[in-house]
C-alpha cells in the first residue's frame, strides 16, 4: 500500500497532474489558481510519501511478528487499521499548509 501511494504521488509532486476534478489534493483552497493548485499537490505528495515510508516499515514489522496464540490475537486487527491511521497525519498537514497559503 505504501509503495503504491508514493508512485500515485510522484506525478503530483512534479507538477506533472493539471487541474482536474479526480486526481489530486482536492481541497478548495487548491482550485482558486493554478499557483495554488501546483504548490498544495507538491507539498502533499511530499507528506503522503513521507508517511508512506512509516506504512512501508509497519508492514515489515508486520512480516516479522509471529501472529499465534491470546497474546498477539489482537494485534494483526490492530496493524491491519494502519493504512487509514497512517494517513491521517499527512491529510491534516495538507489542510494546514492550504489554509496558511
Amino acid at each position: 500500500m505504501g509503495v503504491l501511494l508514493i508512485l500515485v504521488c510522484i506525478p503530483l509532486l512534479l507538477g506533472k497532474v493539471r487541474m482536474n476534478p479526480y486526481y489530486g489534493i482536492r481541497l478548495p483552497k487548491a482550485f482558486l489558481s493554478e499557483e495554488n493548485w501546483y504548490r498544495i499537490n507538491a507539498y502533499g505528495a511530499q507528506r503522503m510519501m513521507l508517511w508512506s515510508v512509516v506504512l512501508i516499515a509497519l508492514g515489515f514489522v508486520e512480516l516479522l511478528l509471529p501472529f499465534h496464540g491470546k497474546r498477539n490475537s489482537l494485534l494483526l486487527p490492530l496493524l491491519s487499521l494502519a493504512p487509514a491511521v497512517v494517513m491521517i497525519p499527512p491529510m491534516i498537514e495538507i489542510f494546514i499548509y492550504s489554509r496558511d497559503l
